[in-house]
Order: C-alpha cells, then sequence, then structure tokens
C-alpha cells in the first residue's frame, strides 16, 4: 500500500475592508489584528498625525463577514501626544491583544504605555513607564497572552520580551542586542502556541525564533533575501493549532508559511477582490465605476499583497494577513491533508 499526503494549500476566502480616514466602516493603515470569540475580529489602524483625518487611530470591531460592530480609542493631537495623553488616547498605536476574558490590550510605542478596553471597547485602564529597567518599556511593539493569561510584549527598542500580569506587574524578561541564538534586533511581532511556546518575529535580523516559556531558546529559522524561507524584515508571526507557523515578509510583499521545524512549506502574494464594504462604496459613485472600468489591469494589481504587515489565526483554520498599505485584510482558509492509498 503506498499513502500520498497532499501537501498544505490555501483557499482565498474574501478580503475585508477599506481605506476609512475618520472612522466607520473601514481601516486607515491598519497594523495588526486580534481574533476575538463570536466571529469578532479586532483591527488596530495607526492611521497618519494628521488632526484633519482624526480619529483615524482606533481599534476597529467587526465581523468576519464584514459587518461593522464599533470602534474606539481616543484622538489625540500631536502637541497633546504626552504621558498625560487622556484615558484611552492612542498616537502611534502598533499592536491588539486579546485576554482570557475578552479584553482588549493596546500598545502605543509613541506614549509608552499598554490601554485596556473591554471587548466592547469601553477603556478601563492604563499602564506603562518608559525607561530600560525591569518592567520598563521602549516603544512597544507585539504582545501575545499565554494561557495563563500572562501578557508576553515585545520591548522593540530594548531588544527584549518582557512578561507582565494584566495589570502591568512585571514578572520576567529576556533577551539582549546582538544576532548570535536568543539574542534580538529591533523585534516586532509575537505569538504563542498551544504549548505555550514563543515565537518572535526578529525584524533586523531576518528570522523568526523560538523560545520556551521561560525564554529559553529553542531554534531559529530564516536569512536575508527573497527565496523561499528568507525574509525582508518580517513583522507579524503566527501558529496555528496544528504547530503551522504564519510570518508576513513586509519588504517582500508575501506570506510565508512554514512547518514546525521551521521548513518552507509555501507562500502567498494575494488574491484580493473587492471587499464587501469596498463594492459598497464604488457603487455609489458612477465615477468610481466608471474608473474602474477604464483601469487596464486593474483587478490583477489590486490582487497582490502591498505592505503585509501582520497576520492570525482562528480556531477554524481561517488565515487573516493585514496589509498597511491597502487598508484591508485578506482571508485564506486552510486546506486540510488528504489522504489516497493504492496498491504497490
Amino acid at each position: 500500500m503506498v499513502t500520498q499526503i497532499k501537501p498544505v494549500t490555501f483557499r482565498y476566502s474574501h478580503t475585508i475592508g477599506r481605506q476609512e480616514t475618520r472612522g466607520g466602516d473601514g481601516f486607515f493603515n491598519p497594523v495588526a489584528i486580534a481574533c476575538g470569540e463570536g466571529n469578532r475580529l479586532y483591527v488596530l489602524s495607526r492611521g497618519t498625525e494628521t488632526p484633519v483625518f482624526f480619529p483615524c487611530k482606533r481599534v476597529t470591531i467587526c465581523t468576519v463577514d464584514e459587518e461593522y460592530i464599533g470602534q474606539f480609542g481616543n484622538k489625540v493631537h500631536p502637541e497633546d501626544a504626552v504621558r498625560s495623553a487622556p484615558d484611552g488616547s492612542l498616537f502611534w498605536p502598533t499592536s491588539v491583544a486579546l485576554d482570557n476574558r475578552g479584553n482588549a490590550y493596546v500598545a502605543d510605542e509613541w506614549l509608552n504605555r499598554i490601554s485596556m478596553f473591554t471587548k466592547d471597547g469601553d477603556w478601563i485602564g492604563q499602564w506603562g513607564t518608559p525607561g530600560e529597567g525591569d518592567g520598563e518599556i521602549n516603544r512597544p511593539s507585539g504582545m501575545a497572552f499565554d494561557n495563563n493569561n500572562n501578557l508576553y510584549m515585545v520591548d522593540s527598542v530594548n531588544h527584549r520580551i518582557q512578561v507582565f500580569t494584566t495589570d502591568g506587574k512585571f514578572l520576567f524578561k529576556w533577551g539582549v542586542n546582538g544576532s548570535g541564538d536568543g539574542e534580538l534586533n529591533f523585534p516586532w511581532g509575537i505569538d504563542i502556541d498551544k504549548n505555550g511556546d514563543v515565537y518572535v518575529a526578529d525584524w533586523r535580523n531576518d528570522r523568526i525564533q523560538k523560545f520556551a516559556p521561560d525564554g529559553q531558546f529553542l531554534m531559529k529559522f530564516g536569512s536575508s533575501g527573497q527565496g523561499d524561507g528568507e525574509f525582508n524584515r518580517p513583522t507579524g508571526v503566527a501558529v496555528d493549532n496544528d504547530g503551522t507557523i504564519y510570518v508576513t515578509d513586509f519588504k517582500n510583499d508575501r506570506l510565508q508559511v512554514f512547518s514546525a521545524d521551521g521548513s518552507f512549506i509555501t507562500k502567498l502574494t494575494g488574491e484580493a477582490g473587492l471587499s464587501k464594504w469596498g463594492r459598497e462604496r464604488v457603487e455609489i459613485d458612477p465615477v468610481a465605476v466608471r474608473g474602474r472600468e477604464k483601469a487596464q489591469g486593474l483587478e490583477e494589481r489590486e490582487k497582490v499583497f502591498q505592505g503585509p504587515i501582520a497576520v492570525d489565526v482562528d480556531d477554524e483554520g481561517r488565515v487573516f494577513v493585514v496589509e498597511c498599505s491597502r487598508s484591508r485584510l485578506q482571508v485564506f482558509q486552510k486546506q486540510t491533508a488528504t489522504f489516497s492509498g493504492g496498491s504497490l
């Protein structure tokens, strides 16, 4: 008997979002995503510093089916973007993560603080102190919760990972600046698998590193370049329940997929169509309709990733890729392996 195993494949499902500068059913330079319960998605828009576009810095709550639920995050003007900025303010937000109660935590690298909100977006607290000491932060980036509800945070400019309780109590840290095993150089994204192991997108070192829950180095993969398994500034990393690893290869404009041991499986470059929100906007504007009809090759150009910056995977094997430059999400469905047998 010969058994054949079909490799992991991905089917494009749909696109979510459109550019919407002032809020509502769209995103503006989205940089992070968190999958919640009930098909909820929390999408963080970094926006711009131009006041006319406020409240462009926000977290949008929507569903996988592109139903708009709401948004949260208070606007703050550049001159007011200081430590004493009003509660719930966002200026340079970098990531969003959900604890085991569904509360949302948003990191801000300018304010050097973590703002906490309920699952519906009500502000409930904040913490964070700038600096280099234990528990102090310098431009926090990615965040992820473990099964014990501890928050693992990428402390980017301090080149380390710090671990906190939900109310900001420091627990432990690891990492120093460098390129050796376990060393970090402006790390960005982070995720934790079902076993508690930690994956870090080591941005300037162009690699992914895997650590035990206590920070012990386990493995690494990737190097600088454009080939399969190579990276040009990896930003986001996610791990599904099967141990498959997903990496947004930002400057190569692609998503790369790896097996649990770091072996390259495949890459995705984008298959986007116009989203539901996008169609609604176009269909009410006859000029836009005519413009799209006349633009030769537009659909092909719109398909591909542009600035893929973050990725998340839900329990149903749906992969959500955040495109900063196109203000949208592309959704792919992981296809389970199929088996076939035959006689020798």
